[in-house]
């Protein structure tokens, strides 16, 4: 089915996501003032931080309400329990997902299918920038993805949830994206494992950020460090498009 994010939401959580902001009611939520908002926001931000070290089952909803300094009472006003603040914490990282990637994730598959292999590496860099920009500039990146890797390492009921929700769209697109700036199909491995090895590059940057600025004596990642970091990956990238463009390995 050809559809966007927001969509995809819609259709694995329905009637379930009835008490639970959407990503764009997350959006109006987090740009806004009134104490309700503030309070709503304040627990997500609280709760992604505890369910990003701790887990879901070790964080007790106490716990949520004093990081963000409200009434526990809150958690079951807003979300009606811990289960739905959960539910929240997901949204909010598909809308962050969704604002950080509009670029390819508010397009339909078929859209993406008519660029030429140009503007489809081109593409592939610019969604390259971007999360870069996200993880090493976005105070929020790191309890984002604090919240992903114990959700994915520890909660395996959420996997399905996960993948559907956030992963499938993104990932959809992105081979879609590789397999026309190469000319492999969609369902080749060896595209798909480097879609993996793309973002395992981003991610480590980001993780192991305290090993990366002692190896390359940087004080903090500021916009000259940015630009080596990005030029960096576009080599990287580049180099593994043109790899996939010669065609299946017969390695």
């Amino acid at each position: 089915m050809d559809i966007t994010l927001n969509q995809s939401i819609d259709l694995i959580y329905g009637d379930a996501m009835a008490n639970s902001p959407s990503p764009d009611e997350l959006r109006k939520v987090l740009a806004s003032e009134t104490p309700s908002a503030k309070t709503k926001r304040d627990l997500i931000m609280s709760a992604l931080e505890h369910f990003g070290t701790e887990g879901f089952a070790a964080t007790s909803t106490r716990a949520i309400a004093q990081t963000a300094k409200t009434n526990i009472a809150s958690i079951a006003y807003h979300f009606e329990g811990k289960a739905g603040l959960k539910r929240a914490c997901i949204n909010f990282v598909a809308m962050a997902i969704g604002d950080v990637l509009s670029v390819v994730l508010n397009r339909k598959l078929s859209e993406i299918e008519q660029l030429s292999p140009t503007q489809a590496r081109e593409k592939i860099i610019e969604i390259t920038d971007k999360l870069i920009t996200f993880t090493q500039t976005n105070k929020r990146a790191e309890l984002l993805i604090g919240f992903m890797l114990k959700e994915l390492l520890h909660s395996p009921d959420e996997i399905d949830t996960l993948y559907h929700l956030i992963f499938e769209p993104l990932m959809d697109r992105v081979s879609v994206l590789f397999s026309r700036a190469t000319g492999q199909p969609v369902t080749s491995d060896e595209l798909k494992l480097a879609i993996f090895a793309m973002i395992g590059q981003l991610l480590y940057l980001r993780l192991a950020r305290p090993l990366v600025l002692k190896r390359m004596n940087w004080q903090s990642i500021g916009p000259d460090e940015l630009v080596q970091i990005k030029t960096t990956l576009h080599r990287s990238i580049n180099a593994l498009l043109d790899d996939l463009s010669k065609g299946p390995s017969n390695a």
